[in-house]
């Protein structure tokens, strides 16, 4: 009786950690905000895209800035900074816990995920 028990709870817990995990993400994953772990409401964006839409961005391919020298790590500490804060700010007005790169979603294990890359562009063209 005792053992079976302690077997049933020990199953109940892995079952309660698998359902725990809302989303699935790739190895390496990017989570702009929130957490794969607990997320009600996943959203996702381009990263290209988004990218594209800073003025940091346009600065580094418009003249020529290489990534990794210096003046390049800065712009691109900049252009993450302000990624980060629209999406933050995005997210926030459309009720979405959790927000990842397009290419970093696995499995949604059905949740509906929506694509805030357009918003998040329109916010950082503001």
């Amino acid at each position: 009786m005792r053992t079976t028990l302690i077997v049933g709870l020990f199953l109940s817990a892995i079952l309660s950690a698998t359902a725990s995990a809302q989303v699935t993400l790739r190895k390496g994953a990017v989570v702009y905000t929130g957490s794969a772990a607990n997320t009600t409401a996943p959203a996702i964006v381009t990263e290209k895209k988004v990218r594209a839409a800073t003025p940091e961005w346009q600065k580094i391919v418009d003249e020529g800035i290489d990534p990794q020298s210096a003046r390049g790590k800065q712009l691109i500490t900049r252009m993450n900074l302000r990624i980060k804060q629209a999406i933050e700010s995005i997210a926030d007005s459309e009720s979405k816990d959790m927000v990842t790169r397009k290419k970093d979603l696995k499995d949604d294990r059905g949740r509906t995920v929506i694509d805030l890359t357009s918003k998040v562009v329109a916010k950082i063209k503001e």
